[in-house]
C-alpha cells in the first residue's frame, strides 16, 4: 500500500472508505470531502481500530475535485449496494446531483479504480492487477443502469 505523508492530505479533497474494528464483510462507511476534517469527525463514531482507503483527488480550492469526489462516492455506494457490500453507517446514497449533471451532459459516466479494491477488507487486500471500472449509462427503455467489474459478495460459511 502507498503511505501518505501529512502534506499530502492537508487541504486534500477525496473519497475514503472506512473499515472499522467490527467490519467483517462490508465497509463501515464510504464518504467524500476534506479528508482530514472528515476522518477527524469519524474518529469517535466507529469502533477502533479502523483501517481503510483514501483517494486524493485535489485540493480544497478545486471545484473539479469536489465534483469528482461526490461522483465517485455515489458510484461506489451504488456498486456496494449491487454487490451486498452496502456500508451500514451510510444513511444516504451519496450526493447524486453532480452525478446527474454529468450524466445529462455526456450520456455516460465512467470511472476507473486502480491501486487497491476499496470494497475489499484492508487486511486481506492485494493490489488490483489492473483498473476496475464503473459505468453508468442509459438502458434501452430509458432507465439508467450501472455496470461494474465487482461480483456479488461471497457469503461466508459458518
Amino acid at each position: 500500500m502507498t503511505d501518505l505523508v501529512l502534506p499530502d492530505v492537508v487541504n486534500a479533497i477525496g473519497v475514503y472508505v472506512i473499515w472499522d474494528g467490527q467490519a467483517r464483510a462490508r465497509p463501515t462507511y464510504i464518504g467524500e470531502g476534506l479528508i482530514l476534517k472528515r476522518l477527524a469527525s469519524h474518529a469517535t463514531r466507529f469502533a477502533k481500530p479502523f483501517d481503510g482507503y483514501i483517494a486524493i483527488l485535489g485540493e480544497s480550492s478545486s471545484a473539479g475535485a469536489k465534483m469528482e469526489a461526490e461522483t465517485i462516492e455515489a458510484m461506489l455506494l451504488a456498486v456496494a449496494e449491487d454487490t451486498d457490500r452496502l456500508p451500514p453507517q451510510n444513511a444516504a446514497p451519496g450526493k447524486t446531483r453532480r452525478l446527474d449533471q454529468l450524466f445529462r451532459s455526456h450520456g455516460v459516466v465512467r470511472i476507473s479504480i486502480s491501486g487497491y479494491d476499496p470494497l475489499a477488507i484492508p487486511r486481506q487486500s492485494r493490489a488490483l492487477p489492473g483498473p476496475k471500472w464503473i459505468r453508468l449509462e442509459e438502458l434501452g427503455d430509458g432507465r439508467i443502469g450501472i455496470d461494474h467489474e465487482w461480483r456479488l459478495r461471497r457469503l461466508q460459511q459458518r
